[in-house]
């Protein structure tokens, strides 16, 4: 059966959302590697993590903007080649602040590689198919960790780090290629000009707040974080102010007048928190606290992404029914299973593990497909792009926050403990470091689901 057009570019799509995702979690699984490496505190390598987050949600915004001025197809092909190769520099990085440089250069090709494809899908599929369109593309993020936190430990165990940062590298260029020969040209084009007060105080925010919440944990920081936090609160003002003048923002604010968008945005916030947060957590816990090897370790925590599969495509028959329902039951699941985490007490206890994770998967996969759906059922096409820049720049702010705030926690565990954070993590500790860590999720996830309740009783209709 010959594919049809919007399948070729869906597929394609797909594909590259896969590593996107798979470079963002496989990297996960060498940060303990990474600190022994190049001598620092496995707590110093979340900039690893967040530098790349911090590009995506920066380039993010500015993505649709390019695809309009200068035609989607082009841009689509800019980022994956941006991102190509921005993977492939990372593994010859001298130090961590050099490997933290170039994950950033490789987090711009990511970032705007997500909007302008989902924009490009959404403009060529009917509205109808959107829930179902949408959870097709979502298994690229089900299955990336699945497979890469044990595809990064085999790699780690069998040859050295670097050669994590290079598988992406070529498939990138192949999809590259494929792009050029096989998408049609766009015709859309944007007058306008760019917002760039906007475009420079959402970044600088970005940064400050990420900065400031580095210094948290850390001795003598607390006027530091005072001023910090000061200037966020100037920062986000001006910004504000500036896209509520310009004519044509960088975020259009209006959006968050519709009630299921700006709820949908906090959902996800609690979700990414709960999820990505978590992830960070994991890695780090099962290496240097249970003390199982990068491999093993990775294996185990694939088993949450297949979890995460199994009920994904459920979740849009659940939504299609009751759109508050896969969402509260994910969120309760999250909730009940996060600290039973902390019984994974001992590197021999992987049949426990793998269970646990499975079943947190399942309540995981519930949340994603929804969510997504929620912030654009109520808009027309015309506005498809916008809206879809808007939202993935809330979830990618929001994941890397969820890897901040994991980090803060665990580097007050830490401190607690009174542990550097370069060597292992004995039993009788490791409920000091990782539990504030653990134990706040269930937390977030109670804040989810007073949110989804409070959800109109049929957004989907209005």
């Amino acid at each position: 059966m010959t594919l049809q057009y919007k399948h070729i570019v869906a597929l394609i799509y797909t594909i590259a959302l896969f590593l996107d995702r798979l470079d963002l979690t496989i990297v996960n699984i060498t940060l303990p590697t990474i600190a022994k490496v190049f001598h620092v505190p496995v707590t110093s390598t979340d900039w690893v993590n967040l530098a790349f987050l911090l590009a995506l949600a920066i380039s993010i915004p500015i993505s649709c903007w390019l695809g309009e001025k200068f035609g989607f197809k082009k841009i689509y092909v800019i980022s994956m080649i941006l991102f190509g190769v921005g993977s492939t520099l990372c593994a010859w990085a001298p130090n961590l602040e050099t490997l933290i440089a170039l994950r950033f250069v490789h987090g711009i090709g990511g970032g705007m590689l997500i909007p302008v494809g989902m924009t490009i899908i959404y403009r060529i599929y009917d509205k109808s198919e959107y829930a179902s369109i949408t959870s097709f593309t979502f298994i690229p993020s089900l299955i990336a960790p699945a497979i890469a936190p044990f595809l990064g430990g085999i790699l780690l165990d069998s040859w050295n780090w670097q050669v994590v940062f290079l598988f992406s590298g070529p498939i990138a260029l192949v999809l590259a290629l494929m792009t050029i020969l096989l998408l049609k040209d766009d015709k859309h084009r944007s007058p306008h000009p760019l917002d760039w007060k906007g475009f420079t105080l959402f970044s600088a925010m970005l940064l400050d707040v990420f900065y400031t919440l580095s210094l948290f944990g850390k001795p003598g920081c607390f006027y530091l974080i005072t001023l910090n936090t000061l200037l966020f609160g100037l920062l986000t003002y001006a910004f504000i102010r500036s896209e509520e003048i310009f004519p044509y923002p960088l975020i259009n604010l209006s959006y968050f007048s519709n009630e299921t968008f700006t709820k949908a945005s906090l959902i996800q916030l609690c979700f990414q928190i709960c999820h990505f947060g978590a992830i960070f957590l994991i890695g780090i816990y099962l290496q240097t606290g249970v003390g199982m090897s990068a491999s093993m370790a990775g294996f185990v925590m694939g088993m949450q992404a297949v979890g995460a599969i199994a009920t994904n495509r459920y979740s849009v028959s659940l939504f299609n029914d009751n759109e508050k329902l896969p969402i509260t039951i994910g969120f309760i699941g999250i909730a009940v299973l996060s600290p039973c985490i902390l019984f994974i007490h001992h590197s021999e206890m992987v049949g426990w593990a793998l269970l646990l994770f499975f079943i947190r998967g399942l309540f995981s996969g519930l949340c994603g497909t929804p969510i997504q759906t929620l912030s654009v059922i109520h808009f027309g096409k015309d506005q498809i792009g916008t809206i879809n820049t808007v939202f993935n720049a809330c979830r990618q702010v929001s994941i890397s926050l969820g890897v901040a705030l994991s980090s803060v926690l665990l580097v007050m565990g830490l401190r607690f403990a009174h542990l550097s954070g370069t060597s292992q993590i004995l039993s009788q500790d490791m409920l000091t470091v990782f539990g504030p860590g653990f134990l706040a999720i269930p937390v977030v996830a109670m804040i989810g689901i007073v949110i989804v309740r409070g959800l109109p009783s049929n957004p989907s209709s209005s």
